[in-house]
């Protein structure tokens, strides 16, 4: 197997894996805090970190890390949005070209993914050749191709991965789950979530005039494999979340924070159909005159980014002895109805979830506030025990399993490849605007041909995992 740029780099052992080998000798190692003073950390106790994408959110997975070795870090527009990052960190090396930094950087652990959605799977891929362990920005890639190649990569290369999704780590997850297992709503068969997203601007049309490409920006190597776009600040260096060519929209970026917190607890797999709604786009003015065909504008049939806001369902099939269970998407601002007997005065969460079982529902605010209803029915509820292993912390988990802890992180490729697939299918049907079926085990919308290409979208030449 090859690369575009030479034979495949050699599958060496992580430097923590060549540690453990001296694990035994441990009662003859003088303890680090005699050596160090209280809180040393030795340097063969540090995680060595290369990251790729600072500008954005990566700045601040790195400065969650802080405590470990940045030895590198990669970026495109190191004079303009990524500025910051790099004077955080002095002592890191500057590089532009990922695969550079991947060569020289050979004593590097683990990498920090933190570019646009549609450069995720390539980078993903190029750390896994090399047995690096992965941070990487959720979603976990740009399409559902990409999802089963790299899980299928991070099966044989064996890292530690970690998705970013926090909510994994928090005790509202924990809490949740333990409300849902409790059996207090029964059979649970609808679960509505909300977000107030999107945050950038969303409705867009493409733009026909020109702009001039920052300095010391590499426009060309930021949109990779993504179809060719003149350069604009419409894209970067925030609002390309919102276009189809690099990212999934709202559902797409915020689905994976939301679903996790019930996958386990209600035994989620594939859903069998996925539909969305969205609200539509018009080109044009309104114009009121005689003739009636000028009243209204027309509608975008093909819009490259999201709309205002969306809808989207998931019907997931019965499981384990579970009844079959729709799951809703709400953006932009759409709420579901509020429950029956919920007191006018109380708001209904910017954020949160709704979940509907046979002998009632729970109100589940993103700020950890747990409402049952109908209220009477619950007046004497005890709240469950807490059963469920709380976590040290998402980004502690990826660092002490990087140095061999043992214990996986809550939010691996494995578990986050799941919320994933469920986040890239509400992107789909968010874009066609249509209920599909769905058949996960082949990776196919049966008898769609429109869904079907954007199961594998075509790349740029010289952009391949």
């Amino acid at each position: 197997m090859t690369t575009e740029d030479g034979p495949k780099p050699v599958l060496k052992q992580s430097t923590f894996s060549r540690r453990a080998a001296v694990a035994g000798l441990g009662a003859l190692i003088v303890p680090r805090h005699v050596l160090g003073g209280p809180g040393y950390q030795a340097p063969s106790d540090t995680l060595n970190i290369i990251a790729v994408g600072v500008g954005g959110m990566g700045r601040g997975y790195l400065r969650s890390m802080k405590g470990e070795n940045i030895l590198a870090m990669c970026d495109l527009d190191p004079e303009g949005y990524a500025a910051r990052a790099f004077r955080g960190f002095p002592q890191a090396k500057m590089y532009r070209d990922y695969r550079e930094m991947f060569d020289k950087e050979k004593t590097a652990d683990a990498v920090v993914i933190a570019v646009p959605d549609h450069w995720h799977a390539i980078i993903q891929m190029e750390a896994l050749r090399r047995r690096k362990h992965i941070y990487s920005a959720k979603p976990m890639v740009h399409t559902l191709h990409e999802l089963r190649t790299v899980l299928a990569a991070e099966r044989e290369a064996k890292v530690v991965t970690q998705l970013s999704v926090q909510t994994c780590a928090s005790e509202y997850a924990c809490t949740t789950s333990e409300y849902l297992m409790s059996g207090v709503l029964g059979p649970v068969h609808e679960v509505h979530l909300w977000t107030d997203h999107p945050w950038e601007p969303a409705a867009m049309r493409r733009p026909t005039e020109t702009a001039t490409v920052p300095n010391g920006f590499d426009w060309d190597k930021w949109l990779g494999p993504a179809p060719f776009r003149p350069y604009h600040p419409i894209y970067h260096p925030w609002n390309w979340r919102a276009w189809w060519d690099f990212g999934e929209a709202t559902v797409g970026d915020m689905a994976c924070h939301l679903t996790n917190i019930f996958y386990n607890a209600l035994k989620l797999v594939p859903p069998t159909r996925v539909e969305g709604r969205r609200s539509t786009m018009r080109e044009g003015l309104f114009r009121i005159t005689p003739d009636d065909r000028d009243i209204l504008p027309s509608p975008i049939a093909t819009p490259e980014t999201e709309s205002y806001a969306t809808m989207v369902t998931w019907d997931i099939p019965e499981r384990e002895g579970l009844p079959p269970l729709r799951v809703h998407w709400y953006d932009g601002g759409l709420r579901p109805a509020r429950p029956l007997g919920m007191d006018l005065t109380q708001p209904m969460p910017a954020e949160g979830a709704l979940y509907v079982g046979s002998k009632g529902m729970l109100l589940a605010g993103a700020r950890g506030r747990f409402s049952l209803f109908p209220e009477k029915q619950f007046k004497d509820f005890v709240p469950p025990a807490k059963t469920l292993p709380r976590s040290i912390g998402h980004y502690r988990e990826f660092i002490e399993a990087a140095k061999g802890s043992g214990k996986p992180t809550n939010c691996n490729f494995t578990f986050g490849g799941k919320l994933t697939e469920l986040a890239l299918l509400g992107a789909i049907a968010a874009r066609t605007g249509r209920a599909l079926d769905w058949d996960s085990q082949n990776l196919t919308f049966p008898g769609d041909p429109e869904a079907n290409a954007l199961v594998d979208p075509p790349k740029r030449a010289g952009y391949t995992l």
